[in-house]
């Protein structure tokens, strides 16, 4: 499940290389590579739910340092290149990075997540869990689309794919959907970027075909997991590899204005085969490196955490009521 941690986020990169780089009005290739990597964040915020999240004061404070330590990053690359900074972009708060504030209130509501599916019966969280996507659905997808932050881009959306996947780990799948779930992975993201491609002139109804919250999306990105899932093996390389995950995210979004100029060059400039040579090595080395100035951050962290322990007695966040236990 660790790999699985590592190409959600590989996802995610090459997401932000598509239609974020280089707009809607792209060749079928870019649609169907934005098809089949529109599952990153789902599958990120999955695996949360899927281990069932139990935040420590010592885990948010993790998550700042990294924050800060790649904004350092950030702030050092944006000086070099003569680029603008907003205070925002000290805090990785931009409405680019609108993935870190409500991944922070996810972890902040998981205790009470874990509980409530601990405590009621498998029907009850099934049909809590399709009526809220059925809201979703409804306010952001479908018609009235009244534009009120109800969408895949915010909290309550991680709160409804935290649960999915909690079910999904308590009462498992249907055997047919886990033997067909790489299937049903290419099948969904081959739709999605065939279905994206055939409106691309409509550039809002591209938005709402490839986007996190499309009932497509969420199916494939179950599949994905479901795929992963039954795996079986173990690596250490892996599991380290998979603790910079989150920082490959920051890393590439801190020098953004480089990465999409960079694809933008690559797909104007190379054709065939030279550009997916030269997206699939920028994206394998921008992780690479990514991965190996994280080093910094953990040896670092390794040390203040020894220190942390001395002012921190009690790790939890807070102690839920006897009631809710």
């Amino acid at each position: 499940m660790e790999l699985c941690r590592i190409f959600a986020i590989i996802c995610v990169m090459l997401l932000h290389s598509t239609f974020s780089s280089l707009g809607y009005d792209v060749s079928f290739g870019v649609y169907l590579l934005a098809g089949f990597s529109i599952i990153g964040v789902n599958t990120f915020v999955m695996l949360t739910g899927y281990f069932s999240a139990t935040p420590k004061k010592s885990s948010l404070i993790s998550i700042a340092f990294m924050c800060l330590f790649w904004t350092i990053i950030k702030v050092i690359f944006h000086y070099s290149f003569n680029e603008e900074l907003n205070y925002k972009d000290f805090f990785f708060i931009t409405k680019s990075n609108w993935f870190i504030p409500s991944y922070i209130f996810l972890l902040f509501f998981s205790p009470i997540l874990n509980v409530f599916c601990d405590s009621v019966n498998k029907k009850t969280l099934l049909h809590l869990i399709i009526s809220l996507l059925i809201i979703i659905t409804w306010f952001d997808w479908l018609p009235p689309y009244p534009d009120i932050s109800l969408g895949s881009i915010s909290a309550l959306f991680f709160l409804i794919i935290y649960l999915l996947a909690r079910y999904i780990r308590l009462y498992g799948l249907p055997a047919w959907f886990k033997n067909a779930s790489p299937i049903i992975y290419i099948v969904c993201s081959l739709f999605l970027g065939i279905l994206g491609y055939s409106v691309k002139e409509n550039h809002s109804f591209v938005a709402l075909i490839i986007y996190n919250g499309d009932p497509i999306v969420i199916i494939s990105s179950v599949a994905f997991l479901t795929t992963f899932s039954q795996l079986n093996f173990h690596s250490k390389i892996i599991n380290h590899l998979a603790k910079s995950v989150l920082a490959c995210l920051l890393g590439h979004v801190g020098i953004y204005f480089l990465y999409t100029k960079h694809f933008k060059h690559l797909y104007y400039n190379y054709s065939n085969f030279k550009v997916i040579f030269y997206w699939i090595f920028t994206i394998a080395i921008l992780f690479i490196t990514s991965v190996l100035i994280d080093q910094i951050r953990i040896y670092l962290w390794t040390h203040i955490k020894i220190h942390l322990k001395t002012f921190i007695k009690n790790d939890k966040i807070f102690e839920l009521p006897n009631t809710l236990k």
